[in-house]
């Protein structure tokens, strides 16, 4: 079981930030955009599923 829990607006942008293969930003290290804001999603299911996939690959890095 899990609570998903995040903010929902009311505007879209055309906008997508690109990221690499490891979820980050290209250009800007220790962003990981996620959703439909950053151009991922397509709705607030996707959305969902988008910011779990990066936080999953988030969890799962290896700091050393």
């Amino acid at each position: 079981d899990a609570l998903l829990t995040g903010p929902e607006t009311r505007s879209s942008s055309p906008v997508r930030i690109i990221r690499g293969e490891d979820l980050q930003a290209v250009n800007i290290q220790g962003l990981y955009p996620c959703g439909e804001g950053a151009g991922y999603a397509g709705g607030i299911i996707s959305a969902a599923a988008d910011g779990m996939m990066c936080a999953e690959k988030i969890l799962n890095m290896d700091y050393n």
